[in-house]
């Protein structure tokens, strides 16, 4: 997700995105966006409701469009070889 958002709501897109395949259970997606935060690739920005909203930085963004890189490229790879 690339616009503001917050833990819940990222947990709720993955389940949609995913059809219900991939569930991250509430530990697991705090622990996430403290890693995320501490390595400078998401940041805090404000409060709502109690839940805390982040956003991603430039090297988020750089971190990610590296990542999808090697994804598809990856997947390039598995269908030349089937």
């Amino acid at each position: 997700m690339r616009e503001e958002s917050h833990g819940y709501n990222i947990v709720r897109k993955v389940e949609l995105l995913t059809q219900g395949e991939v569930r991250i259970s509430p530990g697991t997606m705090y622990g996430s966006l403290s890693k995320m935060e501490k390595d400078g690739l998401i940041q805090f920005v404000r409060e709502e409701d109690k839940r805390k909203i982040y956003c991603i930085t430039d090297l988020g963004k750089e971190v990610l469009a590296l990542e999808m890189k090697r994804i598809e490229r990856l997947y390039r790879n598995m269908t030349e070889v089937r």
